[in-house]
């Protein structure tokens, strides 16, 4: 790591021109004090993320085989639920998967090499949990932040070097190499990403390279039918309406700050459905920071 370039700190005294030892002695104490001393940041961050791969029974057939954004949303939102599991059960993956290849196909009329754009618009009209941003050419900094704040962040990605130095995934040689997959943390003293990479069937806290991953970010184009696109990746936060399994109080939450819906009333008002609220583990709510409770609008 790169020292932070030293500074200096000028006291507007010179020692050589002091009759004063005692004073010497001072400003040299203060010159120590002051000096810039070299923090260390090297960081290992890990978010507890559940796994799934894109193909839950292993078996390479479609939609299975497409599925890396199906896959990606379903672990991203089973994190926000705060499910503890460091698997997510094959039923419940692949059912969960199954809505949105049913959704897919009937707004987009496909299920397959999912864009950045399309993913995202999926995600935000569909998940009831979280919510994504298009994030053009992201740095190393701006994921490394995401991750550090609690969210993790899908990335898009032109696998072929992935392939590389991972003989599980599997990808046409003539193919699109398009994939997704999470990005749940990272390793400074390694300079490693931590992944869930779901092309992967044991792809649980994978670890790619700073560099493979940067160098890798490419969105599908439709135009090529490849992953040359330019460098994207959502960025992700809580988007919901959530309680506790052993309370009837209902929070909005929105990305780490929770506000307590305090009258079913605020529901018609702002369009609220009772079906969209999610039950949380209690340690997401007792994570997230208390906001201005929300109240009906005086008529």
């Amino acid at each position: 790591m790169a020292k932070s370039p030293s500074s200096r700190v000028n006291l507007g005294v010179k020692l050589s021109h002091s009759n004063h030892p005692h004073m010497k002695i001072i400003i040299i104490s203060l010159l120590l004090i002051l000096a810039p001393v070299a923090v260390s940041s090297k960081t290992l961050v890990n978010l507890n993320v559940p796994f799934t791969p894109e193909t839950p029974d292993n078996v390479w057939t479609a939609p299975w085989k497409d599925a890396c954004e199906e896959a990606s949303i379903v672990m991203v939102s089973q994190y926000y639920l705060g499910k503890q599991n460091a698997l997510i059960p094959k039923a419940a993956a692949k059912a969960l998967m199954q809505k949105y290849f049913t959704i897919e196909n009937k707004i987009f009329g496909w299920n397959a090499n999912t864009d950045a754009a399309h993913t995202a618009k999926l995600i935000n009209e569909h998940s009831k949990i979280f919510a994504a941003e298009i994030k053009n050419n992201p740095t190393l900094a701006e994921i490394k932040a995401e991750v550090q704040a609690g969210r993790p962040v899908i990335a898009a990605l032109n696998a072929l070097a992935l392939t590389k130095i991972n003989d599980h995934l599997r990808f046409r040689r003539n193919g699109s190499y398009y994939h997704m997959l999470v990005i749940v943390g990272y390793d400074d003293e390694t300079n490693e990403f931590i992944v869930n990479d779901n092309g992967d069937y044991s792809g649980l806290d994978h670890r790619y390279s700073y560099d493979i991953i940067m160098d890798s970010l490419r969105d599908y184009s439709y135009k090529t039918h490849k992953a040359n696109g330019p460098a994207r990746a959502l960025f992700t936060y809580r988007k919901m309406l959530a309680k506790t399994a052993t309370s009837n109080r209902i929070y909005w939450i929105e990305k780490n700050v929770k506000q307590y819906v305090t009258h079913p009333a605020v529901f018609k008002q702002r369009g609220w459905r009772w079906a969209n609220v999610q039950v949380v583990e209690k340690s997401v709510l007792d994570g997230l920071t208390s906001g201005t409770p929300i109240a009906p609008l005086s008529s």
